[in-house]
């Protein structure tokens, strides 16, 4: 599908596709057209008729069979186009609602230029009775309008061809390739996406930043043809879930395409606006965004809305563009320029602020660099200078230095439990950790471990060490009157809601979240006496005499019955025996087709049956 310049030899085309719609075509040859080509047939066209101040738009019609594809948003697109900065006027009584979706105002004849009453459109009784609308530059900057550019500029690159790094014929990389990479992805990345999910338009990996776990439910903010989403299901793995949410249909259209025929089961494409997400509350524990949410006309809901949405603890990163300083008034206001993530990016502080009001914390910009456009070439002032005659190339080079891409996390607090607050009272040490020094401390390790997971239940926890904070000890009275009674064995200490719970030791996860009121972990079947079973198997295995021993006399004191001892020593034996058992077997074929009872036997074994196995080698 194409759109071009219209010609004589279209005129029958375009008569017919205009009577059958009840539309004249009278006075088109006063006009300038464009007409969409598909399969070497017209099968849309719109002209245009301009004076010095005003554009005229008429005609504008597509074939039955193609509507509903986009096609009268682009050709109305390529006619404003070629109005540049003139007023722009059309009549309808078909498309009035969707044309003031697009900025367009119903006006009065009396309200519209002078210079449009002398075009084929107004003159005499052509359409005589028809609604007239019309469309102001400089005043095109309403959030309905803007959103629509977004999505005719968004559907339109998906329309314009396939893959990102592979495009449909072209037979050698994109340049959108080296700009992924500078992005922050991998070569990897880009091997491991579908064909046709990278279409360039990202400005950073927020993936490769948002730690990603498996299991955990990730929100894609304008997920586009899918790339990031991909990627995020690969780090998710088949437990974890990927919801990508999109407000263009041709982007959605190619991400599902795309995550059906590759088999992405764990992947979910949404139609919606980031402002007003189709996601459950307290749903998602991360969600990633790559230069989208500056397109936003209202960025400050949009974090409001992630909030919403994200788990207690959930992390937000995102890549987007800022400025550093104001753009010139004209770029502002540029539709054009909106689309493009310009007009719409907000001053760095600006951008943060929003975060922070919509509740986020530990706010962090992890990475900014300037975000390079190159100098402007002459036909980038040509356009410029429409749009404001006295802006310079100066002026655009200093549009270039304004903008910044930056990357930025967030978390959502988890509320503290005021109940349940836990406060460790630590021995005299260089740090809590385990990890310092000269050796490492496991039950230091554990225990920390332990807390950080108490934390993301959302328990306060406070911890003081003797060698770096001796007034938290003296000021507690609980703390003070163990140390009098007990010394530094009194260490460490536990305290839950203020009451003494543990004295001397580190108490186990289970406990902890027992006494501060929180679900416990579940229960693992990895328990003492269960690990000195597998010790005294693994001893008969390896032929191992004083580990068996050792580990005996410990499942004895543990209470481990004889009968479960014999049973792990009976599946190691097994265990062992398999290959022995099946090199015999593999003997036996080859040496004597027909073996008498008996032969080859190993010692203390039946000779293999020559039955397929039903269980694992230890069965």
């Amino acid at each position: 599908m194409s759109i071009r310049p219209r010609v004589p030899a279209d005129f029958p085309a375009i008569a017919r596709l205009l009577g059958a719609v009840g539309l004249p075509a009278a006075g088109l040859d006063r006009t300038e057209g464009r007409v969409c080509e598909l399969d070497g047939q017209v099968v849309g066209h719109v002209a245009i008729e301009t004076t010095p101040d005003a554009a005229v738009i008429r005609s504008l019609v597509v074939a039955a069979e193609r509507r509903g594809q986009g096609l009268g948003a682009q050709l109305l697109e390529a006619a404003e186009a070629l109005a540049g900065p003139r007023i722009l006027v059309l009549k309808t009584d078909s498309i009035g609602p969707w044309v003031q979706r697009l900025g367009y105002q119903a006006v009065t004849l009396a309200e519209v230029p002078a210079s449009v009453l002398a075009t084929t459109q107004f003159e005499g009784s052509l359409c005589s009775g028809y609604p007239v609308f019309m469309r102001v530059p400089g005043a095109v900057m309403d959030p309905a309008v803007i959103k629509s550019a977004v999505r005719r500029r968004y559907g339109a690159i998906v329309a314009g061809g396939g893959g990102c790094c592979a495009p449909a014929g072209s037979g050698s990389r994109s340049s959108c390739c080296d700009s992924s990479l500078a992005a922050g992805y991998g070569p990897e990345d880009l091997a491991a996406a579908p064909d046709g999910a990278n279409l360039g338009l990202g400005c950073g990996n927020p993936v490769a930043l948002a730690s990603l776990k498996p299991g955990e439910v990730v929100l894609d903010l304008g997920s586009g043809a899918g790339f990031d989403a991909f990627l995020a299901a690969r780090r998710v793995g088949a437990g974890g879930r990927v919801i990508g949410v999109d407000m263009t249909p041709e982007m959605l259209a190619r991400a599902r395409e795309l995550a059906a025929r590759h088999g992405y089961a764990n992947v979910e494409f949404r139609q919606g606006d980031i402002e007003r997400l189709p996601v459950e509350d307290a749903s998602v524990d991360a969600i990633i965004s790559n230069c989208v949410i500056n397109l936003s006309t209202d960025k400050a809901r949009v974090f409001r809305e992630s909030f919403r949405v994200l788990k207690p603890g959930g992390r937000l990163m995102v890549s987007d563009l800022v400025l550093l300083k104001p753009l010139p008034a004209a770029m502002r206001g540029n539709l054009d320029a909106y689309a493009a993530c310009l007009a719409g990016a907000l001053l760095k502080d600006d951008y943060l602020g929003a975060i922070r009001a919509a509740g986020f914390q530990q706010l962090e910009v992890v990475g900014e660099s300037r975000y390079e456009f190159g100098d402007p070439t002459p036909e980038q002032v040509a356009t410029a200078r429409k749009l404001d005659a006295a802006i310079t190339p100066a002026d655009l080079e200093a549009a270039s230095e304004a903008v910044a891409s930056v990357k930025i996390s967030a978390l959502k607090p988890v509320p503290a439990r005021a109940a349940g607050r836990v406060q460790v009272f630590d021995p005299a040490m260089c740090c809590a950790t385990g990890v310092c020094g000269p050796s490492v401390d496991p039950e230091l390790v554990r225990f920390s471990a332990d807390l950080d997971w108490l934390r993301s239940q959302g328990v306060a926890v406070e911890r003081c060490n003797l060698a770096q904070q001796p007034m938290a000890f003296a000021q507690d009275p609980e703390v003070r009157a163990a140390l009098e009674a007990q010394g530094e064995t009194a260490l460490p200490l536990i305290k839950v809601a203020g009451q003494v719970k543990s004295l001397g030791s580190y108490p186990l996860r289970a406990q902890l979240a027992a006494w501060a009121g929180v679900a416990g972990p579940a229960a693992s079947l990895y328990t003492e006496a269960v690990r000195e079973l597998v010790a005294l198997g693994a001893a008969v295995a390896s032929n191992c005499e004083p580990c068996f021993k050792f580990h005996y006399g410990k499942a004895r004191r543990l209470g481990v019955s004889r009968e479960d001892m014999l049973s792990a020593v009976r599946t190691a034996q097994a265990v062992k025996e398999t290959p022995a058992k099946a090199v015999l077997g593999l003997a036996e074929r080859y040496l004597d087709p027909a073996p008498r009872e008996g032969r080859l036997r190993a010692t203390g074994s039946r000779r293999l049956a020559a039955k397929p196995a039903r269980t694992c080698c230890a069965g």
